[in-house]
């Protein structure tokens, strides 16, 4: 391997890799579901586990077309940029693609938001008694 086909392949990663921890951040930071913190993202990275792999397992094997897809839209657009950023491009929107079909697949769709759901708010005045409505005054205050 030369050294050049070395640096496409991590700045692939490197892309690959971003998109996941894109998702993982909004995961965290949604009110939908109860991840939180350092916590909440090794979670969101276990319940995930068996999507990401197959994410990456795909995108491995369409390397090659994938690079060479996102090169052709770049060029298209008329933008010169070398082949290493467009392998990092490439490996970013490889993950997002996957993410979108296989967000069309049943078995491969996670629920975030039922598997950790938000933690249940505790109601206004719950646990406290307000002036004027203790048992024995009957909404009189005084």
């Amino acid at each position: 391997m030369n050294g050049g086909f070395k640096v496409k392949i991590a700045l692939f990663v490197l892309g690959w890799v971003l998109f996941v921890l894109a998702q993982a951040q909004n995961s965290v930071q949604s009110t939908t579901n109860g991840l939180s913190g350092w916590s909440g993202f090794w979670k969101w990275i276990k319940l995930q586990a068996v999507n990401l792999a197959t994410r990456a397992f795909f995108s491995g094997i369409f390397y090659t077309y994938l690079v060479q897809f996102v090169a052709g839209k770049i060029q298209a657009a008329g933008l010169a940029v070398t082949s290493a950023s467009i392998a990092g491009v490439a490996g970013y929107a490889a993950n997002a693609m996957l993410y979108q079909i296989f967000g069309l697949l049943p078995w491969l769709r996670v629920e975030i938001g039922a598997l950790a759901p938000p933690a249940t708010p505790i109601p206004a005045g719950a646990g406290t008694n307000p002036v004027g409505t203790s048992s024995g005054n009957k909404g009189v205050a005084g």
